[in-house]
């Protein structure tokens, strides 16, 4: 039976994921690896469910979450990704030293294809500084676009049942750089004669 299930696991994560425009190119051909405290895997469903401290790494692209469902197509490839925690966490390091993408929510859904990632929940992604959240966050790491939306909280108070109130979409954008560039001048660092000499 245990053979049984790594012949199942190494079937569906035989993947060649597609590269992405902003992810590191190198990462769609890493292995992939994944660890939790106990799975199952549906081979007629094609879905593989983690659970318990789970971890999916390939390259620099990292998910972590408290329970994690895999799903793949009739070729076996990994079509899609549902992380779930308190929160679950996603990063990948982008080209041109753009540094890393990170992201939470209570859940995320990393479609592989299409090269989304919906985060919801208390979600949050940060690229190169800038932050923003809202209750849902869908990112196209292909052309690089962030749409979040805001939602409704149900705030208790002491004297009342429960409020629903709308929350609101916050973004935080850094400033442009103000340093000015440097720029050597050829031949400034040579000492020129004086008139006087």
């Amino acid at each position: 039976m245990l053979n049984k299930n790594l012949l199942i696991l190494s079937l569906l994560f035989t993947i060649s994921s597609i590269p992405t425009a902003s992810a590191l190119e190198s990462d769609a051909s890493k292995d992939i690896t994944i660890q939790s405290d106990s799975a199952q895997f549906d081979r007629k469903a094609r879905t593989a469910v983690y659970i318990g401290n789970v971890t999916l790494e390939q390259g620099t692209l990292k998910i972590t979450a408290d329970q994690m469902t895999l799903y793949s197509n009739e070729e076996q490839k990994l079509t899609q990704a549902i992380a779930l925690g308190q929160p679950a966490h996603f990063q990948q390091q982008m080209d041109d030293d753009k540094g890393l993408t990170k992201a939470q929510g209570k859940s995320i859904t990393y479609l592989t294809l299409d090269k989304n990632i919906t985060l919801f929940n208390d979600a949050t992604l940060e690229q190169e500084g800038n932050i923003f959240t809202g209750e849902t966050i869908i990112y196209n790491m292909l052309n690089e676009i962030v749409s979040a939306k805001g939602g409704t909280q149900t705030e208790l108070t002491p004297n009342s049942d429960s409020e629903a109130k709308p929350s609101r979409v916050k973004m935080i954008i850094q400033p442009a750089s103000t340093e000015p560039e440097k720029t050597e001048q050829p031949g400034t660092d040579k000492v020129l004669p004086s008139e006087d000499a």
